[in-house]
């Protein structure tokens, strides 16, 4: 891991405004606005309102976390990927840093959208929920930051958010963050279950119901995360070859 590279790009996203006001935004609008629906109700014996809270962060979480597809598709054009076959970076070093400069952008959303669910929705968790939910929901991220890489490096610059958005989309809506899994179609049921987004949002949500992380999600995103990681890093080296 290059300390000084990661400490470079987390200094210019900080600088990159933009870039947090609209990975904030979003999903803290949607909770407010949809907040006012869900109070005083309850979701399978869980609060309507700390559900939807839980299920606005893990949809900034992982859209932030996507959202590293833009400046590699960016850094791919303007040739940085030539310039750095002249550094010591080595491939996998730099793919670390990128995950884990996207993991850093997500906190302050999670943060955000937990600061609007007490003051706004009135949302009472224990400390221990709290913890599990905050850290399920950041690292559920890992497999998303992944797949930001795997976008970044196949799709350009003036098609990425395009690609992007859509790639997210259907992830969202087949995966049950929109709706609950359990309310969908059979076939669709099914499907949901093949997608990273599902697992994300049973790491995220299962302390509301039960107390407690569901460690085979853990399991099956980290599987993702793996996965995702090794195409990032093969197509990373293979755009570098052809610098």
């Amino acid at each position: 891991m290059n300390l000084t590279y990661l400490r470079l790009e987390i200094l210019r996203v900080i600088r990159n405004r933009r870039v947090l006001i609209f990975s904030i935004l979003l999903p803290s609008i949607l909770e407010v606005v949809l907040g006012s629906e869900y109070k005083n109700g309850d979701v399978n014996g869980a609060s309507a309102t700390a559900y939807l809270m839980v299920s606005m962060g893990i949809f900034g979480a992982l859209s932030t976390a996507m959202g590293i597809s833009g400046s590699i598709a960016v850094e791919r054009q303007v040739g940085w990927n030539r310039q750095l076959r002249l550094t010591p970076i080595n491939p996998l070093k730099y793919i670390a840093s990128k995950v884990l400069l996207s993991l850093f952008m997500v906190v302050p959303t999670l943060l955000v959208v937990y600061a609007l669910g007490i003051g706004a929705l009135g949302v009472r968790l224990s400390g221990a929920v709290w913890t599990q939910i905050f850290l399920g929901s950041w690292l559920s991220a890992l497999p998303f930051a992944a797949l930001g890489l795997v976008v970044g490096y196949l799709a350009k610059p003036d098609s990425i958010q395009q690609i992007n958005g859509l790639v997210f989309f259907l992830l969202a809506l087949l995966g049950g963050l929109w709706l609950p899994v359990e309310s969908m179609p059979s076939l669709m049921r099914t499907i949901a279950k093949y997608t990273p987004t599902y697992w994300a949002v049973q790491v995220a949500r299962n302390p509301l119901f039960h107390d407690k992380v569901n460690g085979t999600a853990i399991l099956v995103l980290l599987a993702w995360a793996v996965g995702l990681g090794v195409i990032g890093l093969r197509r990373f080296q293979a755009d570098t070859a052809r610098a």
